[in-house]
């Protein structure tokens, strides 16, 4: 077990930063420092949490402030045996303040961007040249990856310029690990109420949500709980693919008692996030209105409750919690193959 963790935040809210830092301050509280505080995950006045991507749903206005244990001059980077940079594609220029500090044993990089391309690697050498001159950070970290497309993100770090068979004999090192986000434990229903309803009424689908009454494809609630108790109240909730295939929709819909309808599921990458997601058992995967329909019509009350189970596990083990201590071990077991 580490003595104590640095957790670096950056600016803007991310959510797969986000949840990694309530799960480890639910898990370890005052283990863990934050450099500088992340004021939208605790209860503040002033932090406009309605500001945030998401509109600060789920993971925002969270956990009491006199929790947060921001870094202050009492405090040396060398009381720290694990570094965390929560999002690594902003951070460039805190990485090279703590570099002396850092090493594969007591350094974590976070990289929870859309893009498969991991950082520095995003932009051609010939527009950002510091991604050829800036140290390649998965060669000396453990590198958490939650857009982790194999291929794609091997296209990116020769520059976009291997040739695609050359490419399908390479793998990506084994310091690169999927992640995915997480959401927390109490927000999991422990008591499923009764459905009035076959689907919630925000659909992000434009398709399905053309064919249901009263849906909207646009954020359809002011407050987290108006949005909470529609999903409760709703058989299936309906998501897609959206900046990458990862989208905490996916877990609020399973956490509020609701069966995840997962548009061209069978699409996704293996080891991009979502994980653990499969057709039929905790999920229903369609590509259309028309086959959607069909599936959710041969579906019995009996299946439908397995279903719901199986949906609501698969989401317990998808809490902030289970994921950040999950990365740990990982990171652990990775961290001393050298």
């Amino acid at each position: 077990m580490f003595r104590r963790i640095l957790f670096i935040n950056s600016k803007q809210n991310d959510f797969l930063a986000d949840s990694i830092l309530i799960g480890l301050k639910l898990k370890y509280g005052n283990l863990i420092v934050e450099y500088p505080t992340n004021k939208h995950i605790y209860k503040v006045e002033d932090a406009n949490h309605k500001s945030l991507h998401g509109i600060g749903f789920t993971l925002y206005n969270l956990l009491e402030i006199k929790y947060a244990i921001d870094f202050n001059q009492s405090m040396s980077f060398n009381d720290f045996d694990l570094f965390i940079f929560g999002d690594i594609y902003r951070q460039a220029d805190t990485y090279k303040q703590l570099e002396k500090y850092l090493n594969r044993t007591n350094t974590i990089l976070l990289d929870g961007e859309d893009t498969p391309a991991l950082f520095p690697y995003y932009y051609a050498p010939w527009k950002k040249p510091y991604s050829i001159i800036f140290p390649k950070l998965y060669k000396k970290h453990i590198y958490f990856k939650r857009e982790l497309i194999e291929k794609k993100a091997l296209y990116y770090l020769y520059y976009k310029m291997l040739p695609s068979f050359l490419l399908k004999k390479l793998k990506l090192p084994d310091s690169i690990l999927p992640i995915s986000f997480s959401i927390p434990n109490e927000k999991i229903v422990r008591e499923v109420l009764h459905k009035e309803k076959l689907f919630g009424k925000h659909i992000v689908d434009a398709e399905v949500a053309s064919k249901v009454n009263g849906s909207t494809t646009k954020y359809a609630f002011q407050t987290e709980k108006s949005y909470y108790e529609d999903l409760q109240h709703a058989k299936y909730g309906i998501t897609t693919k959206r900046g990458g295939w990862d989208c905490l929709r996916h877990y609020e819909i399973a956490a509020n008692g609701a069966v995840i309808c997962f548009k061209d599921l069978h699409l996704k990458p293996p080891h991009c996030a979502p994980h653990d997601l499969k057709d039929g058992f905790n999920c229903i995967s369609y590509s259309n209105y028309e086959e959607l329909i069909q599936k959710i019509d041969k579906i019995s009350d009996e299946d439908y409750k397995l279903l719901q189970q199986s949906a609501l596990d698969w989401v317990r083990k998808k809490s902030c919690e289970f994921v950040a201590e999950d990365m740990l071990e990982r990171f652990n077991v990775f961290s001393k193959l050298g």
